[in-house]
């Protein structure tokens, strides 16, 4: 892997993404129920927090403690 003070944007290939630490990785068909999807959002009430997916519905409820 080279070093550049260039500014040009490329797609980093598969080995670079490997090498890189800390970042995110995504594989097709693996859902990890830790992770709240961005595109959603998250409703807080008094009893609770519901997380919404892309679409609007609900897809968890946290209850308060």
């Amino acid at each position: 892997m080279t070093c550049s003070t260039d500014p040009v944007a490329r797609e980093l290939s598969g080995a670079e993404l490997e090498s890189v630490s800390g970042g995110m990785k995504w594989e097709r068909g693996v859902k990890n129920p830790d992770v709240v999807d961005a595109r959603g959002g998250q409703i807080k009430t008094w009893f609770g927090t519901f997380t919404l997916d892309a679409n609007g519905k609900i897809s968890s409820f946290t209850p308060r403690t």
